[in-house]
């Protein structure tokens, strides 16, 4: 009798008889797209590195002594110093704390809480620092008005300013603490949810209190999830630049990311060699920083025992759980409600005073919009984000297909090096740009070409690794089947590997457009008023060429569109699960 056997699927990793590696369509995609990357990232990242040794064509340290030689070097140091690392403990404390309660205790609240992590992601890092200088304004700021009539009516004080102000250390520091607070608690609750639970509850069975169990157990078991939670917390800490430059500097408070940009678009001709030392010492900080974390890993010496503990009981908090939740619901306030309401009370309003409730109208932020300054910006930063987004995920996703369907060290290679802009500042990825592409011999310049290049190397991380999640749900099954049937290997991406990758990808198409239209560290640097988005537009407001209604009006818009666009994503995919599983 004789047996029939099927044909070898032409998707898994392809050999000769001799063992050889051989030239599949995957391998080809994979090489194509990882050489494109490679030059991509690797030739700006190249030319910061080189900066510091070769200037003007020839060997010079001109680099490390023009930054050491800088007068105000220790006072930026300083600063940046005391901002970022009294943040970041401040952005740890409150999210390991959110994450416990709502992971481990009775404080959950269902789907407000499952907002938590996203909802200050959807309010970018300008319009809340805009937000907050509305509020906290001397003499003009919401917050401070209300203050003064209540200290006026109940203790007589006649304040003509204050008592807050947005320009001043506590101000700055817990902008950036709001703004850091969902990058810890999306690493603690993560590691929460991997640590088995049970040990815990032995443990309070044990006799232990929850305090106890809390410093003995859970505590050391989240070690790495701290560690990596307070360097991905410094890494942004380092990159913001909306927040500095709108509520520091005018305090006098000197923060490295501003003066990097100050170096390259304040003075003439540009420091460029300043610049790329001062991104030198953010990039030997953060190696350094990282360096520890990994050495602090590797000397751990507590194991990690089971798996997830799901469906075991939550720690009941009593009276003390109102408590937890109304800290979770000022969070919100503080991070969005707040801001928000002063961007929507100065947009409808016309102007940043005393509001006339009866006139407020939607026609002043129309107005806003219709400028032609603005509407330029609108429109350069939707298209923008619309082709970065698309590219980012479109390459990503092949690269991911081809990954599964052919693997090597080829395809190792391609998404590393896509994931090599998530460890560099945009700030300092920016200076790379300027050096690599601006002047000769490319000339790009002010150019859309040169913000498309750069939007497109900061999106990569976050498109490779939503694209490696998504290709890994469909597993390898249904392409072997698909490749069995006769199918080509293109045929078999577009018609199997695409459709179950849609939702994942659709997810990383959003948080990259979101990104993209909110961009300002990376818009400050490669944008011009021929060619301006709305992170470049914001800044040139704020610097004097418009008012706070417009300002407000153009972050307003950045929010309203970044929510609009991932609910709208999320319902549609949504939907297509919906419908696929009827």
């Amino acid at each position: 009798m004789s047996i029939l056997q099927a044909p070898k699927p032409q998707s898994v990793a392809a050999a000769d008889t001799r063992g050889r590696q051989v030239f599949t369509p995957a391998r080809v995609v994979v090489a194509v797209i990882g050489l494109l990357i490679s030059v991509l990232i690797g030739y700006p990242l190249l030319r910061v590195l080189a900066g510091i040794v070769w200037v003007d064509g020839r060997l010079s340290t001109a680099a490390i002594t023009e930054t050491l030689a800088l007068p105000e070097l220790g006072v930026v140091l300083r600063d940046t110093t005391i901002v970022v690392v009294s943040a970041v403990a401040i952005a740890l404390f409150v999210g390991s704390l959110f994450a416990w309660l709502n992971e481990r205790t009775d404080a959950r609240m269902g789907v407000l809480t499952d907002v938590l992590p996203i909802v200050n992601f959807l309010m970018p890092g300008i319009a809340t620092a805009v937000g907050w200088l509305l509020l906290l304004s001397s003499q003009a700021g919401y917050v401070n008005k209300v203050l003064r009539a209540v200290l006026n009516s109940v203790f007589g004080m006649d304040l003509k300013s204050g008592p807050l102000s947005a320009h001043s250390w506590y101000a700055v520091i817990g902008v950036y603490a709001l703004t850091l607070v969902p990058f810890v608690y999306l690493v603690v609750s993560a590691g929460l949810r991997n640590i088995d639970s049970r040990l815990e509850e032995q443990s309070r069975m044990c006799g232990a209190g929850t305090l106890t169990t809390l410093r003995r157990v859970t505590l050391p078991a989240l070690r790495p999830s701290f560690l990596s939670a307070s360097f991905l917390a410094v890494w942004f800490g380092f990159a913001i630049f909306s927040v500095p430059v709108v509520l520091a500097e005018p305090a006098g408070i000197q923060i490295i990311s501003v003066r990097i940009v100050h170096m390259l678009t304040e003075t003439y001709p540009p420091k460029t060699a300043v610049a790329i030392g001062l991104s030198l010492v953010i990039l030997v900080s953060l190696a350094a920083i990282w360096m520890l974390q990994q050495k602090s890993i590797r000397s751990q010496r507590s194991a990690m025992l089971g798996g997830k503990g799901a469906g075991t009981g939550r720690i009941p908090l009593g009276r003390l759980r109102i408590w937890a939740r109304l800290a979770m619901l000022a969070y919100l306030i503080f991070a969005v409600v707040l801001p928000l309401s002063a961007l929507v009370l100065v947009s409808f309003n016309g102007f940043w005073g005393n509001i006339r409730w009866t006139e407020l109208s939607v026609a002043p932020f129309l107005d806003v919009l219709s400028k032609p300054a603005n509407f330029a910006a609108v429109q350069n930063s939707l298209v923008f984000a619309l082709i970065v987004a698309t590219v980012a995920m479109l390459l990503s996703a092949c690269m991911a297909w081809a990954a599964v369907t052919s693997p090597g060290r080829l395809s190792q290679v391609a998404a590393a090096i896509a994931k090599v802009p998530a460890a560099v500042p945009p700030i300092v990825i920016g200076v790379g740009i300027v050096l690599a592409v601006a002047g000769p011999p490319f000339f790009l310049g002010g150019t859309a070409l040169i913000l498309i290049l750069g939007f497109l190397i900061v999106a990569m991380p976050e498109a490779s690794i939503t694209s490696e999640a998504a290709v890994g749900q469909v597993g390898h099954e249904l392409g072997h089947a698909s490749a069995l049937s006769g199918a080509s290997p293109l045929r078999t991406f577009r018609s199997v590997y695409l459709p179950l990758m849609m939702p994942g990808l659709a997810a990383g198409w959003t948080l990259i457009f979101v990104r993209i239209m909110a961009d300002v560290e990376m818009s400050v640097l490669l944008a011009s008023t021929g060619t301006p988005v709305i992170g470049f537009q914001l800044l040139s407001i704020f610097e004097g060429s418009g008012g706070y209604a417009e300002l407000a009006a153009l972050a307003l818009f950045v929010t309203i569109t970044s929510i609009t666009m991932v609910t709208i994503v999320l319902s549609t995919t949504a939907a297509l699960q919906r419908r696929r599983s009827r």
